[in-house]
């Protein structure tokens, strides 16, 4: 079979399918990419580092870390705390797990107190919490992508990535079909235009007799 390299010979609708195949080969490249980062960040770096990947679900800490962004809390003792860390704790009667910023250590018979607060809010946040809540500093934070992680944490999620997956991965196969079927015509062309060639070169044996 004969590769056809010269653009100018196929017409506009190969050359838009083309286009077409390479988009959607793109985007399920881009696609598996995603859910690879996804799982390295949610099961791989916990296990490297030891800490824990959250996603934040409020806006107290825009706009340094927004909505819907990742951070990866690395352990850290509660003698190594300093003002201005970052870090994830879990406090209250339902152990509600949020990420704020350190104004203030407070050392008291029993034991290390912090005071946080958001970036995003007018006051601290209205008491101490002991410094063995930490479960941890914040190493770093990734924004939005925790809407991606929040996708990959339920089944429906889950279904959706795989349904997109399968119809990326038909609809490429398809129009590699489609494309198949609009290079014959340009294969045949350029197969007899390489026969006149070879033709028009061939020198006349009778004349040479």
């Amino acid at each position: 079979m004969v590769t056809v390299t010269e653009p100018w010979l196929m017409p506009r609708s190969a050359i838009a399918t083309r286009a077409a195949r390479r988009a959607l080969d793109i985007l399920l490249i881009a696609l598996i990419a995603f859910v690879f980062a996804m799982l390295a960040v949610s099961r791989i770096l916990p296990l490297v580092t030891g800490g824990t990947t959250f996603v934040v679900g409020g806006a107290s800490m825009e706009p340094t870390i927004p909505l819907g962004s990742i951070v990866h809390a690395a352990p850290v003792r509660p003698e190594e705390l300093r003002v201005g860390d970052v870090v994830s704790l879990r406090t209250g009667p339902e152990h509600a797990i949020f990420t704020h910023r350190i104004v203030r250590l407070a050392t008291f018979p029993d034991g290390l107190f912090i005071e946080t607060k958001g970036d995003g809010n007018p006051t601290v946040d209205p008491s101490l919490v002991p410094a063995v809540d930490v479960l941890g500093r914040v190493a770093f934070s990734a924004p939005y992508v925790g809407f991606g992680l929040a996708l990959l944490s339920t089944m429906q999620g889950i279904l959706f990535l795989v349904s997109l997956a399968s119809v990326l991965l038909a609809a490429t196969w398809l129009l590699e079909a489609v494309e198949e079927e609009q290079r014959r015509p340009i294969h045949r062309h350029a197969q007899t235009a390489r026969s006149t060639r070879t033709g028009d070169l061939t020198p006349d044996r009778r004349s040479l007799a």
